[in-house]
């Protein structure tokens, strides 16, 4: 490092100021000193050892200011950044000063029950797809926004990693009809507040709360906004609050698969239709539940018919709904309409660029029509944008085997590895995930822990099809050929039919050559 980086970095951690600040401050007190001490008759070895304190302590006084520094709110720990980077002159702007970004945070769940944290996501969401359409605001989307729940890191890191100048954060006490909602907008680059509020009311004022908020963040960040703007940030999805947090249970339920979460969530998106007639966004939920039901647990076509008939009568009421051409995508894709499936997902890719689900939809696609390479991406965008969405991890390493790609399969397995324990710790009760963890341990080697999960799962939902048919794959790569085909034809046999998925499954290579399942597959 040279004389000029050294400086700069001197520069960059504030050490200037206080260094100076200091020697003026020595300076005084070495003068009142002089002045006092004899007129008191102090001996001279006091001014001797006053001096040497004053000294000793400069170089002190400079480590605390290169390690920490003041700010209004508290000495605070400077972070360490590459001295390379502190001498660009963008060191300093993550963002781009031109455009206003805004990130919402996760909205803290601080109410007496403690539990699902489905409400307090739901409010993120909708405050996030009000402002999303204003034309002089970029805003990060909702499951960027959703990685950092609970995190650690502080203020000004959060602005770097999401590229943000503002960011708004809060939390959320909902109590039977009460509802308390707090937030606050800050501005990363100042490190202050721009406004905090209180907001308390009942349940149905939840969408005047976040009326209120959207425009709060408008007015100060002077954003103009066209006549078509000011309408779509008063729009709410419904206006009745009853509905949307039905709404909000069911969308909690859906993507943990089984037969009774999936049951469950159909019955909770009937009952916001059923309080509001007109919700788009419950018929598209509803719609992805029926396509899955039919996917996973039960071949009778009339789930089919009703996935698409739900996901076309959201497009009634929207007609831009990103959800609805997904799980239309998805009701297609069981159809083997694979033309028509592709196309509403690509509709459902560019209404929202952001949703998981229909990449996870095109990827899923491309692996049956035999284009591993690029159903690889589209799983990994799935992962990106939705972090929970674990699914996609059992997707990506079946494409990876097919692939023969070892280092995109271990990488991951590594991955997944890390992501499991963290998952269940959260989510307990989620049957698939214990499987889809124990397959993991298996690849990892472990397989006493692996038998321990896949037990779990067994424990959770002996008799869902689902779990059923991945024990069958995770009896074959044991070795285990006759149980898994016991386990096969016992999902088979009980309305598991998704026979394309069992065709280009891996897991289940080594039977294909095995005289009972090409009986059990004949004709399929």
């Amino acid at each position: 490092m040279n004389l000029k980086k050294y400086i700069a970095e001197l520069k960059r951690r504030n050490v200037f100021k206080p260094a100076i600040a200091y020697l003026v401050v020595a300076w005084l007190i070495t003068e009142v000193a002089s002045i006092v001490l004899p007129t008191f008759g102090a001996p001279p070895f006091i001014m001797k050892t006053l001096i040497f304190f004053l000294i000793m302590g400069f170089p002190l006084y400079l480590i605390i200011a290169w390690v920490y520094e003041f700010t209004p709110k508290g000495i605070k720990k400077t972070k360490n950044t590459e001295v390379a980077a502190s001498l660009s002159p963008k060191s300093n702007q993550w963002f781009n000063k031109n455009i206003k970004k805004l990130a919402v945070l996760p909205f803290r769940n601080i109410s007496p029950e403690n539990g699902s944290n489905y409400f307090s996501d739901g409010l993120t969401e909708e405050i996030i797809m009000r402002l999303s359409g204003i034309k002089e605001l970029e805003i990060a989307s909702r499951n960027t926004s959703m990685r950092y729940r609970n995190s650690d890191l502080d203020i000004e890191s959060l602005g770097k990693e999401l590229k943000a100048k503002y960011l708004l954060q809060g939390t959320v006490r909902k109590h039977k009809d009460d509802l308390r909602i707090s937030t606050e907008l800050i501005d990363v680059e100042k490190d202050s507040e721009l406004w905090a509020e209180i907001y308390s009311g009942k349940m149905a004022d939840v969408f005047v709360i976040q009326e209120k908020v959207s425009k709060k963040i408008v007015k100060s960040l002077q954003l103009k906004l066209t006549p078509k703007e000011k309408v779509a940030i008063s729009r709410s999805s419904t206006m009745n609050s009853e509905a949307f947090d039905t709404y909000l249970k069911g969308r909690e339920f859906l993507f943990r698969y089984t037969k009774s979460y999936l049951l469950l969530a159909i019955d909770l998106f009937q009952s916001a239709i059923d309080l509001d007639p007109e919700y788009a966004a419950a018929y598209a939920g509803m719609s992805e539940a029926y396509a899955m039901l039919y996917e996973t647990h039960d071949k009778n076509i009339s789930w089919l018919e009703k996935a698409e008939g739900s996901a076309l009568k959201a497009l009634i009421y929207d007609p831009n709904s990103s959800e609805a051409y997904g799980a239309l995508g998805l009701a297609y894709y069981n159809k083997n309409s694979l033309n028509e499936a592709l196309i509403a997902v690509q509709k459902a890719i560019s209404f929202d660029p952001d949703n998981f689900f229909a990449y996870w939809i095109r990827g899923r696609l491309y692996r049956i029509q035999d284009r591993d390479s690029e159903a690889v991406v589209d799983y990994n965008k799935a992962l990106d944008l939705n972090r929970d969405f674990h699914t996609a991890y059992g997707d990506l390493q079946m494409s990876y085997e097919k692939l023969k790609d070892k280092v995109g399969l271990e990488d991951t397995i590594q991955r997944a590895a890390i992501f499991y324990p963290k998952y269940l710790k959260r989510n307990p009760t989620d049957a698939r995930a214990h499987q889809f963890y124990a397959f993991t341990l298996k690849r990892l080697g472990n397989l006493k822990e692996a038998k321990i999960e896949m037990q779990k799962a067994l424990e959770l939902s002996p008799n869902d099809l689902i779990i059923i048919y991945n024990l069958a794959c995770f009896n074959a790569i044991l070795g285990k050929k006759a149980a898994a085909i016991k386990n096969l034809k016992k999902a088979i046999d009980n309305g598991y039919g998704n026979y394309e998925y069992i065709k280009h499954d891996p897991d289940l290579y080594c039977l294909q050559k095995e005289t009972d399942f090409i009986e059990l597959m004949q004709g399929k």
